[in-house]
């Protein structure tokens, strides 16, 4: 789902919700606006808000612990490249096509990741041929030494390593909230803006105030549906780490 169409969605309904709630107050009958049915309302009301904050706040939770996992997930991944990097540099000039073919897919993972306009790409199958190249390139090496063997052993587990975390970042890519939340959510709070709406009096400071609100709470929206996209978006996981592994290969 688009945050910001979303977004304005949540908006459009909250203050359209208050809206509506002052429009059909006009049109009720007094005793449908005494104090008893007011109280009766907010009973209601209460319950349901308690259930939208409780909503909210398990998908905040969740989006801000998959970001953070995905940011961590990256930092761990960079430092694998750059071990792998280190490890067939040691070995010698037999394993300068292995660390160009690394870098290649590093240029390549930072470009499809973090493109300057194209859209994110995070498992192209190029992708997965050029990191395929390179453990193709890691296990063709021939040890001649025992330091060389005990080399080539350690570049396999870390290419091992990388081609797993890679798997790993591509599902956490993919997390994204479950639509049902976001609509039951936007329902939820609707019928509590109506609410609000319908004792509600009818002059600028209140529709200023629930305008606000509603804008509130569709930046909230916003945000939440934001960072469940950690590679795609106005907030995203940022490549620093990816550009400094990069750097350390071409010295």
């Amino acid at each position: 789902m688009n945050a910001l169409v979303v977004a304005m969605l949540v908006f459009a309904c909250l203050f359209g919700g208050t809206i509506a709630g002052m429009r059909a107050s006009r049109r009720l009958q007094e005793r449908h606006l005494s104090k008893e049915t007011q109280e009766a309302v907010k009973l209601g009301v209460g319950m349901v808000a308690a259930m939208a904050s409780l909503i909210l706040g398990l998908m905040t939770a969740s989006v801000k612990g998959n970001f953070d996992s995905t940011s961590r997930d990256v930092q761990q991944f960079t430092t694998y490249l750059i071990t792998l990097d280190v490890a067939l540099r040691h070995y010698g000039p037999d394993a300068d096509p292995a660390r160009l073919a690394l870098r290649a897919y590093t240029e390549h993972a930072l470009a499809e990741t973090w493109p300057d306009k194209a859209a994110v790409r995070v498992a192209s199958d190029e992708s997965e041929a050029r990191l395929s190249q390179v453990g193709r390139l890691i296990r063709a090496l021939d040890p001649k030494t025992s330091d060389q063997g005990d080399l080539r052993s350690e570049a396999i587990e870390r290419y091992k390593a990388l081609s797993a975390l890679r798997w790993v970042l591509i599902e956490e890519s993919a997390t994204q909230v479950p639509p049902i939340f976001t609509i039951v959510l936007i329902i939820w709070l609707t019928f509590i803006f109506m609410s609000f709406g319908l004792f509600a009096p009818v002059n600028a400071v209140s529709i200023s105030v629930f305008l606000l609100c509603a804008m509130s709470l569709g930046g909230a929206i916003f945000l939440i549906l934001e960072m469940s996209t950690p590679f795609d978006g106005s907030i995203i996981v940022p490549p620093d780490a990816m550009q400094n592994a990069l750097r350390h290969m071409v010295k």
